[in-house]
C-alpha cells in the first residue's frame, strides 16, 4: 500500500470516528446547559469558517483590478465560492432580514443566554501574525482555540491545495451528517431554539445537495493530479478532522463535569 491510499484511508477512518462520536450517540435531547456548553464550543468553528471560505475566494477570484478572467471563472470554481461567500454573508429569512451565518449563531446564542464575550474578544483582538500569542491571551475554551489555531496555521501555507482540503473533508463532506445528529439532540418545541434550526437546517440544504460535492471537484482540481500535492493537502484533512474530535471531546468532557 502506498503513502497516498494510506493516508486516505486514515482519513476515511477518522470521518468515521467523527460520525460516531459519543456526544450524538444518545437520543436523549440537549438540556439547555448542555446546548449552551456546546456552542460556547462550537462557535469557534462557525467563525473560522468564514475565514476559509474567504482565504479562498482570495485565490480564486482576487479583489485586484484591473480585473481579468483566470481558470477558475471558466470551470465553476468561482461561482462555487462566490455562491458560498454570498450565502455565508449575506444570507435571507422568509420575512426578508439579511444575515450571515455567523451572526445568526451569536444571535441564536443570545436567545438562549450563553456567553458570547469569549468568541467577541478573540475576534476583536485575533493577530494574524502571531496567532499563538493570540490564543495565549483569550479566556476560551482550549479545545475551541486549538481548533482555530490549526486553521490559520493551514491557511498561512497559502496553498490552495490545503485549504480546499480542510474545507473539503473538515467541513463541507462532514457538516451534513454531523448538523443532522445536532438538530436531533436539540428540542424541536423549544421557541428560544428557533434561530439555532434555522442557523442548522441552512447548512444541511446546501452543503448536501450542492456545495458538498462541488467542493471534492474544487479539492481534486487544487491538487491537479500532482501526487506531491494531494499527499500534503489530505494530512492537513486528517489534521483538521482531529481537531474536530478533540472539540467534541472538550463538549463531552464539559458536560459530564457539569452533571
Amino acid at each position: 500500500m502506498n503513502k497516498s491510499t494510506e493516508n486516505f484511508l486514515i482519513l476515511q477512518d477518522k470521518i468515521k470516528k467523527l460520525n460516531s462520536h459519543v456526544l450524538f450517540q444518545t437520543s436523549v435531547n440537549f438540556s439547555e446547559k448542555e446546548l449552551s456548553i456546546f456552542m460556547q464550543y462550537h462557535v469557534y468553528a462557525v467563525w473560522d469558517f468564514m475565514s476559509i471560505v474567504k482565504s479562498m475566494q482570495n485565490h480564486i477570484c482576487p479583489s485586484s483590478f484591473p480585473w481579468r478572467p483566470n481558470k477558475y471563472t471558466k470551470n465553476g470554481i468561482a461561482h462555487l465560492i462566490n455562491e458560498i461567500v454570498f450565502s455565508e454573508e449575506s444570507d435571507v429569512d422568509d420575512k426578508g432580514n439579511y444575515f450571515s451565518h455567523f451572526d445568526l449563531y451569536i444571535k441564536s446564542m443570545n436567545d438562549i443566554g450563553v456567553d458570547t464575550s469569549n468568541i467577541m474578544s478573540l475576534i476583536e483582538n485575533y493577530d494574524y501574525d502571531n496567532i499563538r500569542k493570540t490564543v495565549l491571551n483569550i479566556h476560551a475554551p482550549k479545545e475551541g482555540l486549538s481548533f482555530i489555531e490549526n486553521t490559520f496555521n493551514c491557511i498561512k501555507t497559502s496553498k490552495l491545495s490545503n485549504i480546499a482540503a480542510i474545507f473539503t473533508y473538515g467541513r463541507e463532506t462532514t457538516i451534513p451528517d454531523m448538523f443532522l445528529k445536532i438538530l436531533n439532540k436539540i428540542d424541536s418545541e423549544n421557541l428560544k431554539y428557533a434561530n439555532l434550526r434555522l442557523y442548522i437546517n441552512r447548512h444541511i440544504e446546501v452543503d448536501s445537495s450542492r456545495h458538498g460535492p462541488l467542493s471534492l471537484k474544487l479539492f481534486e482540481y487544487t491538487c491537479n493530479d500532482n501526487q506531491e500535492i494531494y499527499d500534503e493537502a489530505i494530512c492537513y484533512a486528517i489534521d483538521s478532522i482531529d481537531r474536530r474530535i478533540q472539540l467534541w471531546d472538550g463538549v463531552l468532557a464539559e458536560i459530564s463535569s457539569s452533571r
